[in-house]
């Protein structure tokens, strides 16, 4: 009998190794898939900290925003120091240089259980243009940083501002301007244009109402109309006593402060009466005034070249002065020709934006009829360098322009505007900054002559507006 003898253990380990080497793999897996998704968990995390980081800063960016314009456009105070008491902002002094100022504060509210830290940056200077915003906000160990650059300026830059809610006329009708909306219309005999320039044509609370004819170049896409009880609403900046971009009895102040040998009866830049002014231009050097001149208005006398035989000539600002028993369309035309701080034309072409020039700021050759060199403290605010100031500006009252223009600045009133171009044919109407008013505004020409109109950011960006405490502050605008 033959007997065979079989080694089962050896099968034994061998199955057993198997077992083993297909358990390191399975456990092996199970490993890279814990591994796989602790790494993909943890950067879905970082990424959604990251993001809610983002998020945060920049809430917190438009907070921060909000608390500049507020100091800025406040007079309670002096910006940005007013950062400060309005804002509960501190002057980071380790941050602060000579040339710029840091001021920070933390931000939690409106936000649950975090917080942003904002930082406002502006230079170290008596007039500021510019500013920047920097928040920083921290979710996990993630940590993101927005920053928002501003230009801070005036908040309407164009052509034509009319602050008036107006009506729902469309007609171009000097009827539907008294009324309060704007019209600009002409007869395709000349150029008729009103230039947006860097800015826009017009921003309007009321209609804008354009003939269509070839000649009347207003883009429409440089108009900005029926912007009442909107988000766009023109603030009102011509009631006089609350945000009026100027305040008349400091202009008159000043004037009455000011020297002038040719005005006989006060020998100052206050002028009773048409006639008396009339008269010291007619005597004066090169037939021209300069800084804040003031005619009063008790009469509707017309101002013609029987009386200006060498035109009106200002360098600085003129201000009709209407007495108060005048309503929006009592009327004085001025037909005589009308220069305050005048463009050199030369090179002038009307078809041709890029060639319009501008005369302002005003260049006195008397530096003592500046008004920044008039002191006109404590009872008013002295005049800064820093303020753009009107050129042609008038109470309630109605100064209908006829004749010849070249004004550089702001032509502004809390009435009505009219502006029509009635010359012989080719007579020249240039205004070169913007044009404010109140009520409304008719601008025309009929005429073979040119009319133009055209923006200017020099003249309005420092505008300031008066509140009721008797400073002034600037509008801002947010680029």
């Amino acid at each position: 009998m033959k007997i065979t003898i079989r080694n089962s253990r050896q099968r034994q380990e061998g199955a057993i190794l198997v077992y083993f080497i297909m358990a390191s793999i399975f456990i092996s897996a199970i490993a890279s898939l814990g591994a796989y998704v602790w790494t993909t968990t943890n950067l879905a995390h970082r990424r959604g900290d990251m993001i809610a980081a983002e998020q945060f800063a920049e809430g917190g960016a438009v907070i921060a925003c909000a608390d500049l314009n507020n100091a800025y456009t406040n007079a309670t105070g002096v910006f940005p120091a007013n950062l400060a008491a309005l804002s509960s902002y501190a002057l980071n002094t380790s941050l602060t240089t000579s040339s710029q100022k840091v001021y920070q504060r933390t931000i939690s509210a409106p936000f649950t259980n975090q917080t942003i830290t904002a930082q406002i940056w502006v230079p170290n200077a008596a007039s500021v243009a510019t500013a920047r915003v920097v928040t920083t906000a921290t979710v996990g160990d993630i940590t993101q940083t927005a920053t928002v650059n501003l230009s801070l300026g005036f908040a309407y830059p164009a052509a034509i501002i009319s602050v008036s809610p107006g009506t729902t006329s469309t007609s171009v009708s000097k009827s539907a301007a008294q009324a309060g909306n704007v019209v600009i219309s002409g007869a395709g005999n000349g150029p008729l244009v009103v230039d947006g320039n860097t800015g826009m044509a017009v921003m309007a609370n009321g209609q804008v109402n354009v003939a269509s004819t070839n000649d009347a170049s207003v883009p429409s896409n440089s108009i900005s109309r029926t912007n009442e009880n909107t988000a766009n609403e023109i603030a009102d900046l011509t009631a006089q006593g609350t945000n009026a971009l100027f305040d008349f009895n400091r202009f008159i102040a000043v004037a009455n402060a000011t020297t002038n040998s040719y005005n006989t009866n006060t020998h100052n830049n206050h002028f009773a009466n048409v006639d008396i002014f009339a008269s010291a231009l007619n005597a004066a050097a090169n037939h021209t005034l300069e800084g804040v001149v003031v005619v009063d208005i008790g009469s509707l006398v017309n101002e013609d070249p029987t009386l200006f035989p060498n035109g009106i000539n200002i360098h600085g600002t003129l201000f009709y002065n209407f007495a108060p028993t005048f309503n929006l369309l009592s009327k004085f035309v001025v037909t005589a020709a009308l220069n305050i701080n005048p463009a050199n034309m030369t090179g002038f072409v009307a078809t041709n934006p890029s060639t319009y020039p501008s005369g302002y700021p005003p260049t006195y050759t008397d530096p003592t009829k500046n008004p920044t060199n008039i002191n006109i403290a404590p009872v008013f605010q002295n005049f800064t360098s820093a303020e753009d100031l009107p050129a042609l500006m008038y109470s309630v009252g109605e100064v209908d322009i006829h004749g010849p223009v070249n004004i550089s600045g702001v032509s502004y009133t809390p009435s009505y505007m009219e502006i029509e171009n009635k010359g012989p044919n080719g007579t020249l109407q240039y205004f070169k900054g913007s044009l404010i008013m109140g009520d409304g505004i008719y601008y025309e020409n009929n005429n073979a002559s040119t009319s133009i109109l055209s923006f200017s950011a020099a003249a309005i960006d420092n505008l300031s507006t008066l509140n009721n405490r008797g400073k002034t502050v600037r509008v801002a605008y947010w680029q």
